[in-house]
């Protein structure tokens, strides 16, 4: 008599699983839905751009999946990416995008941090152009030098958010005179609020978006561009100071150099830790067939959505380098308490 080495039903749930995991991307993707996980609030570039994915890449993954954008938003992405680490679907079925600052919140050991972002497997960044200092017409500062002798008011939406770290990281190291006021919802009521005139300028405007949703302001120079933080220079900003180049020893540029690499996430998308390889190098292939569809690329071009993709390999090293940083060889930990002791800058 041959005895089962497992009850029937168990046994019946491991030929499940087992041919579930032998399924080719393309079988498994065909007929099901999935998810954009956008990290932040609707409005703004994350969102724009997420929605903007999520609308074109269905066509090009095995089995042509539908895909439904969600937004998530909460600590400047930290809920949307604790929740794809720890309850989200290991499938390959939930696509999110985040805030480029987490690797910040990671290097900081945040205590609402989660997750390893060198876990995710990272697919594709759609721009890795620099994010910008911009000043309205009628701000007393057009120039980086004015910055070091005037004050200039600048809005962002929380003290974890980029408006808020690269003002406060130049400050603190190089002596600018940004005040900065918190409580815009995102980047778009930021720029809302400098036109209004409630601030004078914002920090870490991405130049991608600014071109996009800006377009008019920087033809008719209402928008001054006055500093670009990226690891290299845009060649439409070839004379604006890049960031890195202001470090006057190691130590800044260590610092400087790590928020530039941020860049690297600026419209970056992951899957969750754990997705079978298979589908990972499936949604990888659909992101790159995606970012060369001509299709897209019209589209991008009539509402002047700038695309300058990474591919997932050159996310993944970037991310997993900018996660293993020890922040206390970066004079981020002394930056991070400055940040949250920093009561006098809010909403006037």
């Amino acid at each position: 008599m041959i005895r089962l080495a497992y009850p029937l039903p168990a046994m019946c749930l491991l030929m499940f699983v087992g041919a579930a995991q032998a399924q080719t991307p393309e079988a498994f993707y065909a007929g099901r839905t999935m998810r954009m996980i956008i990290g932040t609030a609707p409005g703004g570039g994350y969102d724009l751009y997420g929605r903007f994915l999520a609308s074109h890449i269905g066509k090009h993954i095995p089995g042509r999946p539908n895909i439904v954008p969600v937004n998530m938003p909460g600590a400047t992405s930290i809920v949307a990416a604790n929740y794809l680490a720890n309850s989200g679907t290991r499938e390959g079925t939930e696509i999110l995008t985040v805030a480029q600052t987490l690797p910040l919140a990671q290097a900081t050991h945040n205590d609402r941090v989660h997750f390893d972002l060198a876990a995710f497997n990272w697919i594709g960044n759609m721009v890795s152009a620099p994010n910008v200092f911009v000043a309205w017409r009628d701000a007393p500062v057009k120039t980086l030098d004015d910055a070091f002798r005037r004050e200039l008011v600048v809005g962002a939406a929380t003290p974890t958010a980029i408006g808020y770290l690269y003002p406060a990281i130049l400050n603190k190291t190089l002596g600018t005179k940004f005040r900065i006021v918190l409580g815009y919802a995102n980047g778009e009521a930021a720029d809302l609020a400098m036109e209004r005139g409630e601030v004078g300028g914002r920090a870490g405007a991405s130049w991608a978006t600014l071109k996009s949703s800006r377009a008019g302001r920087l033809r008719n120079h209402e928008i001054s561009v006055f500093l670009q933080v990226g690891l290299k220079k845009e060649p439409e900003l070839d004379d604006i100071p890049l960031l890195i180049d202001l470090a006057r020893n190691d130590s800044e540029r260590r610092v400087f150099q790590f928020y530039s690499a941020l860049t690297a996430l600026a419209h970056a998308f992951a899957v969750a830790p754990g997705t079978p390889p298979d589908r990972v190098a499936a949604l990888r292939q659909a992101f790159d067939d995606t970012m060369r569809d001509p299709d897209f690329l019209g589209e991008a071009a009539r509402i002047n959505l700038e695309i300058d993709p990474m591919n997932g390999p050159d996310v993944q090293a970037a991310v997993t380098q900018m996660a293993r940083t020890d922040a206390s060889s970066l004079m981020l930990d002394d930056a991070s308490r400055e940040i949250d002791d920093e009561k006098a800058s809010h909403r006037n």
